[in-house]
């Protein structure tokens, strides 16, 4: 029974359901929610105690500016072409908010970030779902697709599979309104499409994150890169101060530190190659990744579901999906080699 007074548009809704967050310090293993294996770089530490002082009495920035300022720097552009959000997730709200209005068409993928769908529903948006072939490409029915806003996951979530300039530049070239491209993992793939920003394409909305290569999952901090125009559109619909003070400080401190960001991928780019292959050496099968996690399905001896639970007895997270065209799969964070020996000794436990 739906809760009382919900409106009549979200009867069936179906929320998006994060990855396992047991307590801290409680001994788990956990590679189900694609954080970085080690801590945020020192210099953002202290930028973050430097910034508790009195001033924590007064609002922020309401646009962020010195994280926008520090970013634009960073990447080449103009702060006017940055946005500042709460986390990733909150610019896919904005771009929902600001380029998609009810009854309206939205193109994505699938399988794709499974918080898509969900907000699409409480835009009550019509969700035009495009399979991803065999070879996790795009199909040319999204090329096609009236959809004035679509969404492109690069490299995608779940699968950890990427494609290449071609592909996202014709999604662009031939999409009527913008084309939200995600990078969130995009620091551990070969480039990014920033290229298409300096290049002049006006309806590409860039999203990124301070969650992943920089540490920072806890402070919820992202941004988005594009025209003045898709920027101005964003923050026409944000909230009044959508990041505070200590987040701001954090993103200002880790966008200047390139040799903690370039060590922290370099160490996940060698474990994701270990872990892969002794998972394949396991009888997995595991596709390549262009991101700081492997997406693995288990032999047909050992169905996911069990071994899932299994691991979880064991008080090791893996991230399991039940639902289709990727029933059966998990998605394992890079972590530690800790971390990962403390995965395969269970798995042997648990497949022998």
């Amino acid at each position: 029974m739906p809760p009382r007074h919900l409106r009549a548009s979200l009867a069936g809704f179906g929320a998006y359901t994060p990855g396992q967050q047991p307590p801290d310090g409680e001994g788990w293993v956990k590679l189900n929610t694609n954080e970085s294996p080690w801590p945020p770089s020192p210099a953002v530490l202290d930028a973050i105690r430097a910034a508790v002082d009195e001033n924590l009495r007064l609002y922020p920035s309401p646009t962020a500016q010195a994280a926008r300022e520090a970013i634009a720097r960073h990447h080449g552009l103009g702060p006017e072409s940055v946005a500042m959000g709460n986390g990733g997730d909150e610019l896919i709200e904005l771009a929902f908010r600001a380029f998609a209005g009810a009854g309206d068409r939205v193109a994505l993928p699938a399988p794709t970030y499974p918080l898509l769908p969900p907000v699409a529903a409480m835009h009550e948006n019509r969700v035009a779902i495009h399979a991803l072939s065999p070879d996790w490409s795009l199909p040319e029915t999204y090329f096609a697709d009236p959809a004035p806003l679509r969404f492109l996951v690069n490299p995608n979530s779940p699968t950890g599979t990427w494609v290449g300039r071609p592909e996202v530049a014709r999604a662009a070239a031939t999409a009527p309104g913008v084309l939200v491209l995600d990078e969130a993992y995009v620091d551990f793939a070969l480039e990014d499409r920033i290229d298409l920003l300096h290049e002049g394409v006006e309806n590409l909305l860039i999203l990124r994150t301070f969650s992943k290569s920089h540490a920072l999952a806890g402070m919820r901090i992202g941004y988005a890169l594009g025209h003045p125009d898709l920027i101005a559109a964003l923050d026409l619909v944000k909230d009044s101060y959508n990041l505070g003070r200590l987040a701001i400080a954090a993103a200002v401190a880790a966008i200047a530190d390139l040799g903690h960001h370039d060590r922290l991928v370099a160490f996940v780019l060698g474990e994701r190659a270990w872990l892969g292959e002794r998972l394949r050496g396991r009888g997995f099968e595991v596709l390549p990744s262009a991101t700081n996690f492997l997406f693995v399905k288990p032999p047909t001896s050992h169905p996911a579901s069990r071994l899932h639970e299994a691991l979880r007895r064991r008080r090791v997270l893996v991230r399991h999906y039940e639902q289709e065209p990727v029933a059966g799969w998990f998605r394992v964070t890079v972590g530690t080699r800790h971390q990962h020996e403390t995965l395969l000794d269970a798995l042997q436990e648990v497949m022998h």
